[in-house]
């Protein structure tokens, strides 16, 4: 399929995307190209927060192909990534594994960890088709782990295409797609990772005013100033969101057409949250819940929702228990699949209390020496508590270190990457301090918000005497979880998270 062909398919595409796709697919498929295994498609976007889609609530950024897949199948409101940083995260995704049981893929810009395995080399042991396009596990060296290809899959980035934006990858994701399944030869079952770079910086300022968008329309988080630039740029934010909307009904438009799309599992997710102020590379949720929506035709009820805690770890092991695979290495997620068999919404998987979330290093040079900012933080469907392990350090890094990209103006403070939204709050520090000291200044040891009464996390409840039980509760939770999954930070070694060197070449982009 070339990508003149793709392209002439979109307005049709675009039309029917709100049609559920279980009513469309049947059709299309014949009783000999059903493999017995399904084959997975797993759909990653780089940097972006969980309200950024229009299931999810917003009004200002249109995503009916997403919209529409959610309704064929299951949308998960509490979906946590183990990291919200890019490498990490995952790390996390593709191991089941948290981001500190991982050692050097514990952060950007170092290796993949010598012996570990993803997903994706037990599934092409039992013989599945795998590879992958756009970005796998980034920022990182894995071939000084003794790997042939990336732990995502080999990869399928040689067809290319003009974007429609300074700051959109030319790689054609869903022409690849279709190359990967091309060159399937023996009709095995496959597993192809999308990674896409959207929304991730750098945008082009202004593309969306060829979108049709206005400043009026945009929703603003309650951590930052009303300003047009800040508007602005969340526009730019949603072209990108959008034209990876318009990628994915492509792709699906290509299993239909192979008639492989009744026996795909269809998984698509973020590795982190916006790339602003205050969102990635911060245990708030701005940076650590991420949409998630499944598709898969043997689901009992369609177009449901999911309340339940679960963390992207837990994907590996859906993975896994649907390919009928046991690793040998373990893992700390657990399969969604009892959601997925449901035929409820809401919480349905007793047991899910609460996920972690943590960041080690994000940047590598935004601090002196390459020092880490430790967090580790526990999030309940009403609470999340967060713990700053080494609190006398700026968490958005030093005003003086590494920053991204290179037209940064306030060349520091680099786990924040530059932006309008950065510059509007950085040159209003010391007329408004107060957006400044949420997005860049020194925090607590320890911070507890209530999600119900305080959804963008801005009053901190740690220091009240009526909360020092729902602290020591979740404390303590926390603590029993890190030491039972050998955190070196819960077992007294958070010195190795220091020792692991930058080992890939200096690439400012995260």
């Amino acid at each position: 399929m070339n990508h003149c062909k793709l392209q002439n398919g979109r307005a049709l595409i675009m039309a029917s995307a709100l049609i559920p796709l279980s009513g469309v697919m049947k059709s299309c498929l014949n009783a000999g190209q059903i493999n017995e295994r399904p084959n997975f498609l797993i759909i990653v976007t780089d940097d972006q927060s969980w309200r950024d889609a229009g299931i999810y609530g917003s009004s200002f950024i249109k995503t009916p192909v997403f919209d529409s897949l959610a309704l064929s199948g299951i949308r998960f409101n509490n979906a946590f990534v183990s990291a919200p940083s890019s490498g990490p995260s995952r790390a996390a995704i593709l191991t089941g594994k948290n981001f500190y049981e991982l050692g050097y893929a514990s952060m950007n810009h170092t290796r993949w960890h010598e012996g570990e395995k993803s997903y994706v080399d037990y599934l092409e042991e039992v013989g599945y088709h795998t590879g992958s396009t756009g970005k796998g596990w980034a920022p990182g060296n894995f071939r000084n782990s003794g790997r042939s290809h990336n732990p995502a899959g080999r990869v399928f980035n040689e067809i290319r295409l003009k974007p429609p934006a300074e700051g959109i990858s030319n790689i054609d994701y869903a022409s690849n797609l279709a190359d990967f399944l091309q060159k399937n030869e023996a009709g095995s079952p496959f597993c192809f990772w999308a990674g896409i770079s959207e929304p991730h910086r750098v945008f082009e300022e202004g593309s969306w005013r060829r979108s049709g968008k206005g400043l009026s329309g945009v929703e603003l988080p309650g951590f930052y100033p009303d300003n047009d630039s800040i508007r602005g740029d969340l526009l730019d934010y949603a072209v990108e969101i959008e034209w990876f909307d318009q990628q994915l009904g492509l792709m699906i438009n290509i299993l239909r057409e192979r008639g492989t799309l009744e026996n795909t599992i269809i998984i698509i997710t973020s590795d982190n949250g916006m790339p602003f102020p205050r969102a990635k590379a911060t245990s708030y949720d701005s940076g650590t819940r991420v949409p998630l929506v499944i598709y898969w035709n043997k689901m009992p009820v369609t177009g449901r929702y999911s309340d339940d805690m679960v963390s992207l770890i837990d994907l590996a092991p859906t993975i896994y228990e649907l390919a009928g695979i046991t690793p040998d290495g373990g893992f700390s997620g657990r399969s969604l699949l009892p959601i997925l068999k449901s035929r409820k919404n809401g919480v349905t998987d007793p047991g899910r209390e609460f996920v972690i979330t943590g960041v080690e290093r994000h940047l590598p040079g935004s601090r002196s020496e390459s020092l880490c900012y430790p967090i580790r933080s526990i999030r309940t469907s009403q609470y999340l508590l967060i713990l700053n392990l080494e609190p006398d350090r700026l968490p958005a890094g030093d005003p003086s270190g590494d920053f991204y990209p290179q037209d940064d103006i306030t060349e520091g403070y680099g786990d924040t990457d530059g932006s309008p939204t950065k510059a509007a709050i950085w040159l209003g520090r010391e007329n408004n301090p107060y957006y400044f000291d949420l997005a860049f200044g020194k925090r607590p040891p320890v911070e507890l918000y209530d999600i119900t009464a305080d959804p963008w996390q801005l009053n901190n409840l740690a220091g009240e005497s009526g909360y020092a039980a729902v602290v020591k509760d979740l404390s303590e939770k926390l603590d029993r979880e890190l030491k039972a999954t050998s955190d070196p930070r819960a077992v007294g070694r958070g010195e190795l998270f220091e020792k692991y060197a930058r080992e890939y070449p200096h690439i400012k982009a995260n």
